[in-house]
């Protein structure tokens, strides 16, 4: 595969911006493995089994587009081009979750990684579609067991 010797290459001449390309060389090599597991139908349940659904894909690709997005899973199946019973089955049954259950645990991962990085807890709950603090308190309590501000450095 060229991408594998061109990182070879890269990785042994460490030139100046050496490890900026070979992070994003990795990256590129991640994703290629990724779609090749896909087109494999290597998954049956979970993320890469909905993203090899172009259907289920549309969706999902949807909410890590816009996470903060009120999405309804009538919004979902247009995306999909499906009708919502048809769409709420093949996303349960790609995913093994609802699909705003999937919504909810996406944004509670974003939402942790951004409260780690030091964002403002009023920001990050309302970047991702909480209508209060203390809503988006109580939900990343339950997914994660702990407040957001105890996380925070």
């Amino acid at each position: 595969m060229p991408l594998l010797q061109f990182l070879a290459t890269e990785a042994r001449q460490m030139r100046c911006g050496g490890t900026s390309v070979l992070s994003r060389l990795g990256e590129v090599l991640i994703i290629r493995l990724l779609r090749a597991e896909i087109e494999r139908g290597a998954a049956r349940i979970g993320l890469l089994a909905g993203l090899a659904d172009p259907r289920i894909s549309r969706a999902i690709v949807a909410v890590h587009d816009d996470p903060g997005k009120d999405w309804r899973n009538e919004d979902l199946a247009r995306v999909s081009g499906l009708s919502l019973s048809r769409f709420s089955e093949v996303f349960h049954n790609h995913l093994a979750q609802s699909p705003q259950n999937y919504l909810r645990s996406w944004r509670m991962t974003l939402a942790r990684q951004d409260v780690e990085r030091g964002d403002r807890i009023k920001a990050v709950s309302s970047r991702y579609g909480y209508k209060s603090q203390e809503a988006f308190a109580k939900a990343f309590q339950r997914q994660f067991g702990t407040n957001p501000l105890a996380l925070r450095h």
